[in-house]
Formats: structure tokens, C-alpha cells, sequence
């Protein structure tokens, strides 16, 4: 990440809303995250993404409205240096396998450890900023 990243900016898309509060507060528990904004549709990934300047999309397969995977493509398209985790219960070896092809950084289950999906937003942003950094 570079120097001018200081806190790297976070967008929960979740339709679970419990899940959703859960994560929004570990995660504002780290110095160096912010939760920006908590979203429930698809629809409004894209435009949220933009509007809020974020740095990594914390994102469930199955939003309100349908599959995440068209937005998450147009995201990472448009957006390159915005980094997507995918945080599923879909745990099969085959659709975490998929997801790189579609503009996933990583993919972090939900039956996991807690610890995991921290990590994984700071290596999606740190792979993201060295990319626009290029």
C-alpha cells in the first residue's frame, strides 16, 4: 500500500444484516480500517464504490437482486485499483478457484476464522495499491 493509502477504505456488501454489523464492527476495531459504507444490493456496488472512494469491497456471492459476480466484474474493470474479497459461505474448493478469473482478490470463507477476513482486506489492498502504483 502506498503512503498516501493511510487507512485503507472498506464497502461491506452483505444482505445479512446481522452479518453484516458484525463486520462492520471488527473491522472499525483496526487502526488502519475504515468502514465507509454497509450495502445489501448488487445494484448498488458500482455506484457505491465510486461515490465512496473505496479501497476494498468486502463482498457476499449472493446479494439482494441477484448474483455479485456482474457487478464485481464491472468493479474490478472500471476500477482497478479497487480490491474485492469475496466473504461466502460457498465453501467449495471450485468457486473459490473460479473467482480470480472474475476479479476476485481473495476469498474468504465464512465458516472461517474472523482473523482471516482482516487479513485478507489488508493483502487485497496492498495488491491493489501496488498495482496502481505501476
Amino acid at each position: 500500500m502506498s503512503a498516501a493509502r493511510e487507512r485503507i477504505r472498506v464497502l461491506i456488501a452483505e444482505d445479512n444484516g446481522d452479518l453484516a454489523a458484525a463486520v462492520c464492527e471488527l473491522l472499525q476495531t483496526e487502526p488502519d480500517i475504515e468502514v465507509v459504507g454497509v450495502i445489501d444490493d448488487a445494484a448498488a456496488l458500482e455506484r457505491s464504490v465510486r461515490d465512496l472512494d473505496v479501497h476494498v469491497v468486502i463482498l457476499d456471492l449472493n446479494l439482494s437482486g441477484g448474483s455479485s459476480v456482474p457487478a464485481m466484474q464491472s468493479v474490478r474493470h472500471d476500477r482497478p485499483g479497487t480490491g474485492v474479497v469475496v466473504y461466502s459461505g460457498y465453501d467449495r474448493a471450485d468457486i473459490s478457484a473460479a473467482l480470480p478469473a472474475l476479479g476476485a482478490c481473495e476469498f474468504v470463507s465464512k465458516s472461517g476464522e474472523v482473523s482471516a477476513l482482516i487479513d485478507a482486506v489488508r493483502r487485497s489492498a496492498r495488491k491493489t495499491a501496488a498495482g496502481a502504483d505501476r
